[in-house]
């Protein structure tokens, strides 16, 4: 089982041998007589999974929205231009909406690539940022917001039980000036990352 879960993340060259394993934990005397059947107990899973290892797991299609570009200069915050950190805290909402849905087993429902486009529309959403979904996204998801929407008010839904008002709380800085924008941002995100406890926050600060 081990292998099989290995294999699905890494080339299977890349993956320890068990016998190395049971080294390091100083279990080889004690499970050398399992290793046996440990062939025939792969091939026993492998078959039920019809021999598919290859998924796509959501963080890696949010990265590779990310990655390829989900901010774009002419989006606009609270009707502003953007400010430096919001492309940061875009990452850091994807990044925690990504390990809140995998706690509720319902999203698994929903493709890979479909569930990380309704939480980059979800992170857009958070950060007020306008418009929410846009041509480019379109692109580069291939959903449509009405394709996603109702992933998306699942996805909000959630978060919004998980964390009753966040959803509501909305960042709207007093002053126009883009020192005082950049602080209610952080101030904002550090309010969120209090509340939301999650490690990739303080993995990616």
């Amino acid at each position: 089982m081990y292998k099989c879960c290995c294999e699905n993340k890494e080339a299977e060259e890349h993956c320890p041998p068990i016998p190395d394993l049971l080294a390091l934990a100083k279990l080889r005397d004690v499970c050398l007589s399992l290793l046996s059947s440990r062939n025939e107990s792969e091939l026993e899973v492998l078959g039920y999974l019809g021999w598919r290892l290859r998924a796509i797991p959501v963080l890696h299609a949010i990265e590779h929205y990310l990655n390829k570009g989900a901010i774009f200069a002419n989006d606009t915050w609270e009707n502003r231009p953007l400010i430096e950190k919001i492309p940061k805290y875009v990452r850091k909402y994807a990044e925690f909406f990504s390990n809140l849905t995998l706690q509720e087993y319902s999203f698994q429902a929903y493709l890979p690539t479909h569930l990380a486009a309704a939480i980059l529309l979800a992170s857009r959403v958070a950060l007020h940022l306008c418009p929410r979904w846009r041509p480019e996204l379109v692109a580069l998801t291939g959903y449509e917001e009405s394709d996603i929407i109702d992933c998306f008010n699942k996805v909000w839904s959630y978060y919004e039980e998980q964390f009753p008002g966040h959803g509501s709380r909305s960042i709207s800085p007093r002053s126009v000036s883009q020192h005082d924008a950049q602080q209610q941002v952080t101030s904002h995100a550090q309010q969120f990352t209090r509340d939301c406890p999650t490690s990739h926050f303080n993995h990616h600060s």
